[in-house]
């Protein structure tokens, strides 16, 4: 039998990663205003936001692959 709150955090990892995604859009549109802008400074701290989103995200379908391959 497998758990409902595992099934439910196995469908959270990806819904949270798929999330993160339109983030990660949003801080690339307004990268490309603050370059415009000239603030290059904030547009270097959105780009490494835009990382970490990446990092985020790999360790978010990690759990979620975790939690498939563990099922019985």
């Amino acid at each position: 039998m497998i758990d409902k709150k595992l099934l439910k955090l196995e469908k959270l990892c990806e819904h949270w990663a798929n999330h993160n995604i339109s983030h990660k859009e949003n801080f690339e549109k307004w990268k490309t205003i603050a370059l415009e802008l000239g603030y290059d400074a904030v547009a270097n701290n959105l780009e490494n936001a835009m990382a970490m989103i990446d990092k985020c995200n790999e360790f978010l379908i990690e759990a979620r692959d975790g939690l498939k391959e563990n099922k019985v």
